[in-house]
């Protein structure tokens, strides 16, 4: 009996001296993370993107993730072009076009670095900037991250996709067109609805060229007041925020500065519209309204919305169908 005890406390003894000799694990450390939003999908040339971080799988905080390499999808060669610094301008607080109105103004809150296209934050997570637009167009990524915290380091190959996609360079809103009687009230749509095309010309710049022409191509001249504004609407002035709008003899030119352009809606005034009168001095209808009299002159009175999403220099063309220069 008293051998049998002695037996007892001896293993008892012993595991205590064994568990007091073993390491206890200290935190967690998780093996299954991902990223839910992966691939993710990123618009080439945008100033700020930023992906969802990683999931922890419950691991111990604080958690610090690095990026460890990025190689185009279905290659084991690491993307040098990915980590290639351009010179890009950097906010380093919002624009805010109510008070931010001069260009020292923009410019105190922004400055130009050479960076490369991306930032990775110890969440995980890719802050993109616009050097995106110099990276391949629609190339496809993948990228391995080591995760660590107190209980040890992990690490996670192929955890993630990035895939660059075309950006929206402009959107169009509205277009429409009314005239309007020299010897009466009269007014209505034009018999055809104007056409409004936005042409990227080059990627140099930020400059907006608006031209108004007739169902024939040929522009109003801005400079001898063959288009006048309507009052007190708004007019591609109204938006110009940084810059002078300058007047050519075919066309009305803004450098826009900042995108997007224009950067804030006018109250009362939808999508950026803008509105503009040709005299009947300088522009005939191919097709009078009926039941007018003869021989009446009606002034062209083109309404229009759109916006410049990425810089660039870019042609706005308003066609006014059914409308002839004088």
């Amino acid at each position: 009996m008293k051998t049998i005890k002695y037996s007892l406390v001896l293993i008892v003894s012993v595991s205590l001296i064994w568990i007091s000799c073993k390491k206890i694990p200290v935190g967690f450390i998780g093996e299954s993370m991902y990223y839910k939003d992966s691939p993710f999908s990123i618009e080439q040339g945008n100033i700020k993107q930023v992906t969802s971080a990683l999931n922890l799988d419950g691991s111990t905080l604080p958690v610090t993730v690095t990026l460890l390499e990025v190689r185009k999808k279905g290659t084991t060669q690491r993307a040098e072009e990915f980590y290639v610094p351009h010179e890009v301008y950097v906010y380093n607080a919002p624009i805010n076009p109510d008070i931010d109105t001069t260009i020292a103004m923009v410019n105190a809150k922004r400055e130009k670095k050479m960076i490369p296209a991306f930032e990775f934050l110890p969440s995980g997570q890719f802050y993109f900037n616009a050097g995106t637009i110099f990276l391949p167009p629609r190339s496809q990524y993948e990228f391995d991250v080591q995760v660590s915290n107190e209980s040890g380091t992990k690490t996670f190959k192929n955890i993630g996709e990035i895939h660059f996609t075309d950006p929206e360079m402009s959107k169009i809103y509205s277009i429409a067109g009314n005239w309007f009687s020299d010897n009466s009230t009269a007014n209505g749509a034009l018999s055809s609805n104007p056409e409004i095309t936005i042409t990227k010309i080059s990627s140099q710049g930020t400059n907006a060229i608006l031209k108004i022409v007739d169902q024939n191509g040929v522009a109003f001249n801005p400079q001898k007041g063959e288009i006048i504004k309507r009052g007190d609407r708004p007019t591609f002035e109204s938006y110009a925020k940084f810059h002078p709008v300058t007047y050519t003899d075919t066309s009305l030119v803004c450098n826009y500065e900042i995108t997007p352009f224009p950067i804030k809606r006018i109250s009362g005034y939808g999508d950026f519209l803008i509105y503009y009168r040709i005299p009947s001095t300088y522009a005939t209808l191919t097709n009078p309204p009926a039941g007018q009299p003869a021989g009446t002159t009606y002034s062209i009175n083109p309404r229009f919305g759109f916006q410049i999403k990425q810089e660039g220099t870019y042609l706005v063309t308003v066609k006014l169908k059914g409308v002839l220069h004088k």
